[in-house]
């Protein structure tokens, strides 16, 4: 078969486009950084960098619902702790008053300092976390504790000293829940039932009843009943304090997860779709060398025209 100038012609155009989009290629890698940058480079490691990167997004998003439930359990948790001190400081008061060698006077001035610390539970109960509140259940953007003019305490409309009401009851079980994972839902809030107590074991009656008696000069031995009733809504906080602390270790045990959880994914994703600098580098100049050999090349392939020769 006869090679003519035009074949020739025609497969040398068509090698130099090759070796151009070789080196185009390389060029778009080395300026990207990347091995991909359109689907027919590598349609599988494409597939598996999208999965990867929706694998990141919802660990991203794990991660931010973490990271709020935490805040949220640690301003819980010094809550309780503050309550825990109002709780101390009247056991300490009332022990000091509990003798019958206090004048009236004196047992006067600690009811009020009682009084003062009974109001705090209050406050401390109503703590917010930005514009939400923590101890009122399913109940976060309006106040959950209020005294009535009466002197009740309210929960959410409830009396808390009713602690036969089944609704009071409901109440109890009303903690917000998160869902921190594929199929992980975590209740995460205390509810003001959980927290003070219902019925008379409740942390604000006791401290009512002690500022009552301490007004009415009762004796020591009257007084000293009310010493066990503290060390109970004591206990009752202390082991509230215990379940939050168990929760925010569990939590940060996930946070922990999802931060190795997406630095494997990022490796993954670095690996297909990430350059070799040098590597590309190398190639590049390989291809540029090719390129350019083929332009030369080119120069003894095509034939003349007459109007080279008239030049």
């Amino acid at each position: 078969m006869r090679i003519t100038n035009n074949m020739m012609l025609k497969n040398y155009l068509n090698n130099l486009n090759s070796n151009l989009t070789t080196l185009t290629d390389y060029q778009y890698k080395v300026a990207s950084n990347k091995n991909i940058n359109k689907l027919s480079d590598d349609p599988v490691a494409l597939i598996s960098i999208m999965s990867a990167n929706a694998r990141l997004q919802k660990n991203a998003e794990y991660q931010e619902t973490v990271q709020s439930a935490i805040a949220w359990l640690e301003q819980t948790d010094t809550a309780v702790y503050q309550l825990n001190e109002v709780i101390q400081s009247a056991y300490e008061t009332l022990v000091n008053a509990a003798n019958d060698s206090m004048a009236p006077e004196d047992k006067a001035s600690s009811a009020a300092y009682i009084a003062q610390l009974r109001d705090q539970v209050v406050v401390i109960a109503n703590t917010q976390s930005g514009s939400k509140f923590l101890f009122g259940g399913y109940n976060v953007n309006s106040k959950p504790f209020v005294v009535d003019s009466t002197g009740k305490l309210l929960y959410n409309g409830y009396d808390m000293m009713d602690s036969a009401n089944p609704d009071l009851e409901l109440q109890k079980g009303q903690s917000l829940a998160f869902e921190l994972g594929a199929g992980i839902v975590m209740d995460i809030s205390i509810t003001g039932v959980e927290l003070l107590g219902a019925g008379e074991k409740n942390v604000y009656y006791v401290l009512d009843k002690i500022y009552d008696a301490l007004m009415n000069d009762a004796p020591a031995a009257e007084l000293g009943k009310y010493i066990t009733d503290l060390q109970e809504c004591q206990h009752n906080v202390l082991t509230t304090d215990a379940k939050v602390g168990g929760m925010i270790n569990r939590l940060n045990l996930l946070k922990n997860r999802y931060e190795e959880e997406e630095l494997t994914y990022r490796e993954q994703k670095s690996i297909l779709e990430d350059v070799d600098l040098a590597e590309a580098y190398t190639n590049y100049s390989m291809a540029m060398t090719v390129y350019n050999a083929a332009l030369n090349v080119g120069t003894q392939i095509i034939q003349a025209s007459i109007l080279d020769y008239m030049k």
